[in-house]
């Protein structure tokens, strides 16, 4: 009787343990899903398409210059000015391989849909009558988080930006 209790509680244990699986495929279906869409806002500004159909409407990202002079956040509406004066002067290429990685939940440490990606920014100054063309290689470390919509919440980009614009002036 002894040996059957044992396996019997050696059996739930083992299957108490395991993760079970629609749970996992949900979280590994929403990070593919969120990489696609972090593939689109990527191409979209490399090609300087003013499509941000795959950003919330709550969207904010957290500025990562020192001492910024807006605030602590910026949001959609800003980003889109951005993008339009930066597209006016520079041209970006994304010349690394997209590599994206899984975020987890910062409370849990589990995989939670969120995007992070390592990429290799080319940003060239096209020459004018006074000034000859100038480009700067950028590494950046990005991240993404996604509303319950699969919309972009939340962006933080790091990389050495203010070196980098000030090389192309």
């Amino acid at each position: 009787m002894k040996k059957i209790l044992f396996a019997v509680m050696i059996g739930l244990a083992v299957v108490g343990c395991q993760m079970p699986a629609e749970e996992g495929n949900d979280v590994d279906a929403t990070f593919a899903a969120n990489c696609e869409t972090v593939e689109t806002a990527l191409s979209n500004f490399q090609n300087e398409v003013a499509d941000y159909s795959m950003y919330s409407e709550d969207y904010w990202a957290r500025p990562t210059r020192m001492n910024p002079e807006r605030g602590d956040s910026v949001r959609l509406e800003d980003v889109k000015t951005s993008n339009a004066g930066g597209w006016a002067i520079f041209d970006y290429e994304l010349v690394s391989d997209l590599a994206f990685l899984p975020g987890v939940n910062p409370d849990s440490k589990e995989m939670d849909g969120s995007v992070r990606y390592y990429g290799m920014w080319k940003v060239t100054r096209s020459a004018t009558d006074s000034t000859n063309e100038a480009s700067v290689m950028i590494p950046i470390y990005s991240s993404f988080d996604f509303d319950p919509d699969g919309k972009i919440l939340f962006q933080q980009n790091y990389g050495d930006f203010t070196a980098a614009f000030n090389s192309l002036r």
